[in-house]
């Protein structure tokens, strides 16, 4: 069973509360990436261990979004019996499928006692679950941001909101595959070399964001612990020193406090670091760095662990030497008088909220100035050329923002490779609702295979509706265009793993390839 986070708790005992209450119908806002499956699962497991009897179903928009609540029901300590499709119910207490699935055979959702419908927004007005609710069966919607005042959900009580400003303000990590590396291989790793007493996103000072990813004990010493996970065995000399600010922070934070203890501050970064800067970094913050050499070093002697290492990895591991780390030296760390610099995600998050939605007083052109700051920001040193306002030749087409690129990390190199793309277009719409279909059209136009055109990101302040998700899965299918949608989220989310060390275009990789595993024939 998981450690939940205190705002995931907060939130599992709402919907419990919820469930034994009178009420009918209720809403949650929570952003993605702050573990909504693991508080289903365990506010259905709490449900579960009061009264057996109860039944419940979990409603998402693709089989890729099951595959995660399934398996964060996994990691329960609970014998679940699930479903997978309406038609397969038998003794099943618990449904997890599609919205499609469930369109197809309603008549299966009778028998369910509560309905927890995931990406609520995309819940019309016209809903067939207007029939369940004079049945007694209760709703739960979650939703990402405030849904279209249309919506089935609209106005019914919200019982708890966790948004993703909250998440980086407290200190909490945003990307979920270093979560993975951590549980899945980092925590044993520790265990296996004899720390104690590990703890993870443990607040170290008054201040709430003061959150390393790990803390434990090493000969007599409290060891401070920063993580990063990384999709590509190289990267750039600003992520790695991004990495060791952030150590730095907790660093500076404890020497303020003045406390007694002994401590030795680490970053571990499962990618490749050069033993001269290795050094440098020890000899200038008294920072160890633990690369992806040194965690093969020190996973000699056992299989199980060096397994999971070369499953945590997605490079070709045939290029690398155990190497051993650098040992912490006995004495104290030198005081370091550099303060951090003032966030950047502050700062954006701030102009994205001040800048209102629509076009009065140009808050459009205002939402394009933000948007290229951030992208300039985030990918600057993977483009070669930026053209804002780029018209092509026949003044047909003007885009917002055209980047060629030069295919040093991960996903550019995937882009390039796969899409036979050497530019990228950014199309920036400042739209109160979700993105319509139409604009999947407009900006396909924009696409042109023989000028090595293929790929374009969306950018919106809440993301694609229902019919312009299929119409971009529309465009990949029939003409291999590849047209991304991006929101004010994800921009975040990426500008905090900026700040922090970690690599944001290993995000999109990740959100594309989830796009790839769902497309059907």
């Amino acid at each position: 069973m998981k450690i939940l986070r205190q705002y995931q708790k907060e939130a599992v005992d709402k919907i419990y509360d919820f469930f034994n209450s009178d009420a009918k119908k209720a809403k949650m806002y929570l952003a993605t990436g702050v573990g909504k499956s693991m508080i289903i699962a365990a506010a259905i497991q709490r449900i579960l261990k009061d009264r057996e009897d109860v039944t419940a179903a979990v409603l998402t928009s693709g089989r890729q979004e099951c595959e995660q609540f399934i398996a964060a029901f996994q990691e329960e300590d609970g014998d679940f019996r699930i479903a997978l499709r309406v038609r397969e119910l038998t003794e099943e207490k618990i449904l997890i499928t599609t919205y499609q699935d469930v369109t197809e055979n309603q008549s299966g959702l009778g028998k369910f006692m509560l309905i927890i419908c995931d990406q609520a927004q995309f819940v019309n007005q016209e809903s067939y679950f207007d029939r369940l609710l004079r049945k007694n069966i209760k709703f739960l919607g979650l939703l990402q941001s405030t849904e279209p005042s249309e919506g089935w959900f609209w106005g019914s009580k919200c019982l708890f909101s966790y948004t993703l400003r909250e998440v980086i303000r407290d200190g909490f990590n945003v990307y979920q595959n270093e979560r993975k590396f951590t549980h899945g291989f980092l925590l044993k790793l520790l265990e296996y070399q004899g720390f104690l007493n590990i703890s993870e996103e443990v607040r170290i000072s008054g201040e709430e964001h003061m959150r390393p990813d790990i803390v434990a004990q090493k000969d007599d010493k409290t060891v401070v612990m920063e993580v990063k996970s990384y999709r590509g065995l190289h990267n750039s000399k600003v992520i790695l020193n991004n990495a060791v600010k952030q150590v730095l922070t907790y660093k500076f934070a404890l020497e303020q406090n003045k406390r007694d203890e002994q401590f030795f501050f680490l970053v571990v970064l499962p990618c490749e670091v050069d033993e001269e800067s290795q050094n440098e970094i020890y000899d200038r913050f008294q920072v160890i760095t633990w690369d992806i050499n040194n965690l093969l070093y020190l996973c000699e002697g056992n299989k199980e662990l060096l397994s999971l290492l070369m499953s945590s990895i997605s490079y070709p591991s045939s290029e690398l030497k155990p190497k051993k780390p650098l040992e912490a030296a006995s004495r104290l760390p030198e005081p370091v008088n550099d303060r951090a610099e003032i966030s950047l995600v502050e700062k954006y998050i701030q102009k994205l909220e001040t800048c209102k939605p629509g076009k009065l007083e140009k808050a459009d052109k205002e939402y394009e100035s933000i948007c290229t700051e951030i992208i300039r920001y985030l990918f600057g040193t993977e483009f070669f050329r930026m053209s804002e306002q780029h018209r092509t030749e026949d003044e047909m087409f003007r885009m917002d923002l055209l980047c060629s690129l030069k295919g040093t990390t991960e996903f550019w190199k995937f882009l390039i490779s796969f899409y036979r793309t050497k530019f990228v277009v950014f199309e920036y719409k400042n739209y109160t609702d979700c993105i319509p279909q139409n604009l999947i059209y407009i900006t396909e136009k924009y696409l042109f295979p023989v000028a090595l055109r293929n790929v374009a990101f969306l950018i919106s302040r809440k993301g694609f509706d229902s019919n312009a998700e299929k119409a971009a899965l529309g465009c990949l299918k029939e003409s291999g265009k590849l047209i991304i949608s991006l929101d004010d989220n994800d921009l975040i989310k990426m500008l905090a793993m900026k700040e922090t060390g970690e690599e944001p275009s290993d995000y999109l990789l990740d959100k594309v390839e989830r796009l790839l595993m769902s497309v059907s024939k």
